[in-house]
This record gives structure tokens, sequence and C-alpha cells, in this order.
């Protein structure tokens, strides 16, 4: 007589398993070949696999997540355009304002010393030929830097708010959508 046991059939007995007929064998046989279950828990049966479990849809994301994520882009987006006027890197940013401190300080000074402007000197014959026209080139860069700076700013943290106050995912994507940096030239 055959046997079957949870998951197995087998012409020998199998310890814990059940006596079937010939029939329910040949019947497991082919039910295993086809991927199903064979069960002896409450009687002999031959069923259906269970049905895979299909992973949870992830909630859709809020309406404050996705504020946030189109704040970082306006972020984003805000240094690349102050990426098109400067040149990258926390260095070079505190390079630019040494040389604005001493182009500022260079031009309001009387009779200054070439040592007290290390950085400016550095320029002499690169950007101007003189101390004093590297001072006023770069004086002049840095007042043209603060204007754009300061629209671009004005822009990022507007822009921002607005989406901040947003009341609706299409309303905030439409604000963030609509951002015109300004132009310099």
């Amino acid at each position: 007589m055959p046997w079957a046991n949870n998951g197995q059939v087998a012409t020998d007995e199998l310890p814990g398993g059940i006596e079937i007929s010939e029939e329910q064998y040949a019947l497991a046989i082919e039910g295993v070949i086809e991927g199903k279950i064979i069960s002896i828990d409450g009687g002999f049966t031959i069923s259906e696999p269970p049905s895979p479990e299909l992973p949870e849809t992830p909630e859709p994301p809020t309406l404050d997540e996705i504020k946030s994520w189109l704040k970082a882009g306006i972020d984003s987006a805000a240094e690349n355009e102050r990426l098109k006027y400067i040149t990258p890197g926390f260095g070079q940013a505190m390079t630019y304002m040494q040389k604005a401190a001493e182009a500022a300080r260079y031009l309001a000074t009387v009779e200054p010393e070439p040592a007290d402007y290390p950085m400016l000197s550095a320029e002499v014959g690169i950007t101007a030929e003189t101390l004093a026209g590297v001072a006023t080139v770069v004086n002049d860069a840095y007042t043209q830097w603060q204007m754009i700076g300061a629209a671009i700013e004005s822009i990022r943290l507007s822009a921002k708010a607005s989406i901040g106050d947003a009341s609706s995912e299409a309303t905030a994507r439409a604000i963030f959508e609509a951002v015109a940096w300004p132009v310099i030239g």
C-alpha cells in the first residue's frame, strides 16, 4: 500500500504518514508534478499551493514629503544657478571672500601697502597690471555677485515658502516648475 505525509508520497511506509489508496497515490503523483500540495492534516488532501503574497504597495508620498522633495530641488537648482557665476568648492568660496575683503580694504585705504593684500597681489599681471586694477576688478565682480546672489536667494526662499504654503501636490509642483532664475547679461 502507498503512503502519504505532508509534502510527500511513497510506496513504502512513511514515518508519521498515513496509508492511502492506489488511486490516491496516482492522484498525488500527478498533483506533485503539477506543483500541488500533499497534506495529511485532517485527512489526505491534494490542494493548490497558496498564492504568493504580493509585496505591499507602498503608500504614496504625503503632501509634506512631496513639498520637502520639491524644496530640496529648489535648493539644488539655486546652487546650479550660483555655479554659473562662481567656482564651486568651500576653499574657492573662502578665497573669493578673502579677495573681496582685501579689495574693499584696498579701495578704502589712502596709501595701501601691497604686503597687506596677498590674495590681490597674487593676481597682479594676470587679472590686471596693477594692484589697484586687481582691487577694482575684484570689487566689481563681488558687487555683481552680490546682485545675482541676492536675486537667486530671493527666488529660492520665495519658491520654498510658496511650496510650503501649497495646499495640493499639483500647486506645489506648478510652483516648482514656474521658478524663473535671474539672467545677467
